[in-house]
């Protein structure tokens, strides 16, 4: 891990703590960072069911046909 020196708005630091529930800048950073990752995660997943990657689930032998 590397160091590195910002400046940082303590408002939006204080509120991002509250949100997070962190108490310490490093947790904070990498809660935020855990967070913006998950969000990009989901959009990915949602644009995937959107173009209806998942559709086959909606067939009502899709149980049979995954677990056999």
């Amino acid at each position: 891990m590397s160091k590195t020196s910002v400046d940082i708005d303590m408002n939006r630091l204080t509120q991002a703590k509250e949100i997070l529930g962190t108490e310490t800048i490093r947790d904070t950073i990498d809660a935020a960072l855990r967070e913006v990752i998950r969000v990009a995660a989901v959009r990915d997943l949602v644009a995937l069911a959107e173009d209806g990657a998942f559709s086959f689930l909606l067939d009502p032998d899709a149980e049979e046909q995954m677990w056999g």
